[in-house]
């Protein structure tokens, strides 16, 4: 189970204890949640199988079935998490990027476009 934030006040849970169940010590203190703790289990598995793919956006697409601006989008909402800054959507280099790397066609990067002039 995931649980990043308290379900009553939304604040950020701490980790207090750990505690292993084989030796069944425990250790108490303030202890740091790292930024895989803040990730779904979808979002793990996205991150996973981009590792084994080496980065590869294409094959990732591939090995998901789903489209190229969909592998971008997730991944885009797995760097927000990371960094905890909202994807930066208000121009189009990237898809241009894409479009001249030919990761897109000519009517997907258009469509891209307006989708977001309409956000």
């Amino acid at each position: 189970m995931n649980l990043i934030n308290c379900p009553i006040c939304k604040g950020e849970l701490k980790i207090r204890e750990l505690h292993c169940p084989r030796c069944e010590i425990s250790f108490q203190g303030n202890f740091e949640n790292n930024w895989l703790a803040e990730l779904n289990a979808s979002q793990l598995e996205f991150v996973r199988l981009f590792l084994i793919v080496q980065g590869n956006l294409k094959e990732l697409q591939n090995q998901l079935g789903i489209s190229y601006p969909t592998v971008k989008n997730r991944l885009g909402e797995i760097i927000g998490i990371i960094t905890k800054k909202e994807p930066v959507t208000d121009t189009v280099i990237d898809i241009l990027s894409d479009l001249n790397e030919g990761f897109v066609d000519v009517e997907e990067a258009i469509s891209m476009i307006e989708q977001r002039r309409k956000k």
